[in-house]
């Protein structure tokens, strides 16, 4: 699977934190034990639906996840995309300190890109004062083709309700 470094055409970083958040995750993907962090902290996005029986980590904040999704090092996955606008419509986040720690581990342009697509009705919760910011300096976009109408939140519907109850049995 590609990487965001990749769709950024930008080479990957020694960082410290990725090697904090491996020696975390203990022998799996980062990207696999991120999206059970999120889970224990009871954002569930469209992937890694099943609830987590374990506390969140100590020591690390939704910031922290969010960052880990789209600094150079992570998998490209357009469904993580979703997980990440939702838990900045609905996770205390503190824009500040999110925008610090995304520009420390270069993952302030996945940032951007990501937040600037989301469509103005879903422009809620942090969204707003992230792009108030502006884009970061030399800001390059992802080479990504991803559709913004996969952010819109859509109301239930029967159907959708059926396939995921075949998909779960």
């Amino acid at each position: 699977m590609p990487t965001v470094a990749q769709a950024l055409n930008a080479p990957l970083h020694r960082s410290v934190f990725r090697d904090r958040l491996s020696r975390f995750a203990n022998r799996r993907s980062v990207e696999d034990w991120v999206l059970e962090e999120a889970n224990a902290r009871s954002h569930f996005g469209a992937v890694g639906s099943e609830a987590v029986d374990r506390e969140p980590t100590k020591g690390l904040d939704d910031e922290d996840l969010i960052v880990a999704l789209l600094m150079p090092h992570a998998e490209l996955d357009g469904r993580l995309f979703k997980l990440i606008v939702r838990m900045l419509q609905r996770a205390p986040i503190d824009a500040p300190r999110l925008r610090l720690r995304a520009r420390r581990e270069r993952a302030d342009h996945a940032l951007w890109w990501l937040v600037s697509l989301v469509p103005d009705p879903e422009r809620t919760g942090v969204i707003p004062e992230l792009l108030s910011a502006g884009p970061p300096r030399g800001y390059r976009p992802l080479s990504y083709d991803y559709d913004p109408k996969r952010l819109l939140k859509r109301p239930a519907t029967a159907e959708a309700l059926w396939a995921r109850a075949r998909r779960s049995s």
